[in-house]
């Protein structure tokens, strides 16, 4: 359940977002008609207020400040890594007057692909879900290949993937879905918001 507080930052940003929508991004071709403003699962976390806006133009993971804080100390532009159950995420800092500083994290832009409204919430709560499940956290040998930093893993969580790893492929499971990768071999191109 939200709490007023987290409830009144998320109307500020739909607001905020339709407004942009209605004024900056009228008429823009790359905007997906089926789709509006929306916020989806909201909550605290330790990293901040953390959901996914959708917009017809972007789905992104968003973190708002929590009560108390305004990240004052961050600079507007820079990368911010959060730690999630899934991994470690860059987030982008964004400042606007109308809402203050906020963090995103590119899901899908443009959402031209997105059928309906639906169809978006179920994306969003999918990436959600999977951002907080450890068994998408990428194994040491991946982030090697990757040339990423390494992250400190448990035995059990290397142990987990690699049986993830031995499994047939079912589809797009939530590994692959957090990382662009679907069943087609396509990818989905992530842009910053």
């Amino acid at each position: 359940m939200m709490t007023v507080q987290l409830e009144a930052l998320t109307e500020g940003v739909r607001r905020h977002f339709r407004h942009v929508h209605e004024t900056r991004m009228k008429d823009i071709p790359i905007l997906n008609p089926a789709l509006q403003v929306q916020t989806v699962g909201f909550q605290h976390t330790e990293n901040g207020c953390l959901g996914v806006l959708i917009t017809p133009w972007f789905i992104s993971l968003m973190l708002l400040p929590c009560e108390g804080d305004d990240w004052h100390d961050l600079t507007v532009g820079s990368t911010q890594t959060h730690y999630f159950p899934a991994g470690a995420f860059d987030f982008l800092l964004a400042y606007d007057v109308a809402i203050g500083r906020y963090q995103t994290c590119s899901l899908l832009s443009p959402v031209l692909e997105m059928e309906d409204q639906p169809a978006a919430v179920a994306f969003a709560e999918a990436a959600l879900e999977a951002l907080m499940d450890p068994a998408n956290r990428e194994t040491r040998e991946q982030q090697q290949y990757k040339g990423q930093p390494l992250e400190q893993n448990t035995a059990a969580e290397a142990e987990q993937a690699a049986m993830d790893e031995a499994k047939p492929d079912q589809g797009c499971d939530r590994r692959n879905f957090l990382r662009g990768r679907f069943r087609d071999g396509n990818a989905v191109e992530k842009e910053s918001a």
